[in-house]
């Protein structure tokens, strides 16, 4: 059975991209970003995980959160919050095109006010995720529309 761990360890590589870090002046992060942070972060968690079926798949909602500060006291930075959501739609969009043993499905997009945090608004973009957990690759390689390549290797998860 897989982990949020080994989900978050599938999933991360595929949003930490490129395209998503240019769109930010703070960070990817894994299920929290830093307290009282004031940049554009975005931040990756897995909800809990389903046991699988007969066929080795397992199933959870992945939630990828994308933090902006407001440009006023009430209003979102829309700009920023739609770009940074774009470039994570773009990401998983390639992920499901040029992964074997996952798939994403995008299920909700909505801008939110961060009650924990004055002054910053969020895009959240829920995924359903079905990942095979009988098979786990040494590495995953992405092609982006614009030709990059982009490999990600080392602890991915274990079956």
């Amino acid at each position: 059975m897989k982990t949020t761990f080994d989900i978050l360890d599938r999933i991360y590589p595929l949003i930490n991209t490129t395209g998503v870090r240019a769109t930010l002046d703070g960070g990817v992060y894994r299920n929290a970003r830093p307290i009282n942070s004031v940049k554009r972060d975005v931040v990756v968690l897995a909800l809990p995980v389903s046991g699988g079926t007969d066929i080795d798949l397992q199933g959870c909602t992945i939630v990828v959160n994308c933090f902006a500060p407001d440009v006023a006291t009430g209003i979102p930075d829309d700009p920023n919050l739609d770009a940074m959501t774009a470039q994570v739609l773009s990401a998983i969009e390639t992920a499901n095109e040029t992964s074997e043993y996952l798939h994403l499905e995008i299920t909700s997009q909505a801008m939110m006010e961060d009650m924990d945090n004055a002054g910053i608004s969020y895009s959240s973009i829920r995924l359903d995720c079905t990942i095979e957990y009988g098979h786990v690759p040494e590495s995953i390689t992405l092609a982006g529309s614009s030709g990059t390549v982009f490999t990600a290797t080392g602890s991915l998860g274990t079956p």
